[in-house]
């Protein structure tokens, strides 16, 4: 698949040129100002931006500084297109987060190799952040990608006034599925659990998290009380019909048990807080005999 370079270029000309040189071996978009370019990284990412440092209204260098602002843009690299051969000016660049910058006019290897050069580094950051983020037993997302993601997700939602709902997950007797199959089939267990969990979850915005152990987490922004409760019942219905055996639960097979938290208008984005109010509730199922669902609103 081709990356997606973005020109953010105000001159007809000097964009034709740009496109020319590169749409052999990328798929060239333009923004003519630095408003349309961070509106246009709202809806899609590109993989990197050539940005015009001299635009009317906001420059290249103010529109660099905003997108580096902001957690979803922050990592796309920029590289400036400037006429400028001055060091200060190539200073402003770097200080505005840029992470390149070509002299117009350009010269059309130089282009190809500097966009190449940005392209082939996002891949490796993309690669190398999914698999900080990858639970390697599971393929689910980890604890970590919890830490580094809930709360912003939650902050969002708070900002916009939607709803938000969490579950954390728990394998039921899961100690005495390992005694009696061992850990190989217990680990088997484990993905098999993981994949049912991620095919109960066809939105992309919903995250599966191994929380650690026999434990997950489901992140859902923009889920009400109601698709919580829809969506955990099916889920405890799916890993029943599963049918996993396991002799070591009065049950005869996998089960889950739940607890639930949500907020049909989010008003405290405290990640521990969610989490707590939801482990609490999965205490709750598990009092209550287990492969059972617990919900609470916060």
């Amino acid at each position: 698949m081709r990356a997606n370079i973005l020109v953010v270029e105000d001159d007809d000309i000097n964009f034709l040129v740009i496109q020319k040189i590169l749409s052999s071996s990328y798929i060239v978009e333009r923004c003519v100002s630095g408003y349309d370019c961070i509106k246009f990284c709202e809806a899609k990412i590109p993989d990197v931006i050539l940005m015009d440092v001299e635009m009317p209204g906001l420059n290249g260098l103010e529109t660099c500084k905003a997108l580096k602002n902001k957690e979803s843009t922050k990592d796309i690299p920029v590289i400036f297109v400037t006429s400028h051969h001055e060091d200060n000016e190539q200073t402003m660049c770097w200080q505005a987060g840029g992470s390149d910058f070509v002299i117009k006019p350009v010269n059309a290897l130089t282009l190809q190799h500097r966009v190449d050069a940005q392209v082939k580094l996002q891949s490796q950051y993309a690669k190398l952040k999914s698999m900080a983020f990858i639970d390697g037993l599971t393929q689910v997302y980890n604890r970590h990608y919890l830490t580094s993601e809930l709360e912003k997700r939650l902050s969002y939602a708070k900002r916009n006034g939607t709803a938000f709902s969490l579950f954390m997950a728990d394998i039921d007797r899961f100690k005495k599925y390992n005694d009696f199959y061992g850990h190989l089939k217990g680990d088997e267990c484990l993905k098999q659990v993981a994949q049912l969990i991620e095919t109960n979850h066809s939105r992309g915005e919903d995250a599966v998290v191994r929380y650690g152990g026999e434990e997950f987490v489901c992140i859902m922004p923009q889920v009400d009380k109601h698709g919580l409760e829809t969506l955990t019942s099916k889920l405890k219905q799916r890993i029943e019909n599963a049918s996993i055996p396991h002799d070591g639960s009065p049950f005869g097979r996998i089960t889950l048990s739940i607890g639930g938290v949500y907020s049909n208008v989010v008003s405290d984005a405290n990640d521990q807080k969610w989490l707590q109010v939801a482990d609490e509730q999965l205490y709750i199922s598990k009092e209550s005999g287990r492969n059972c669902v617990t919900i609470k609103e916060l």
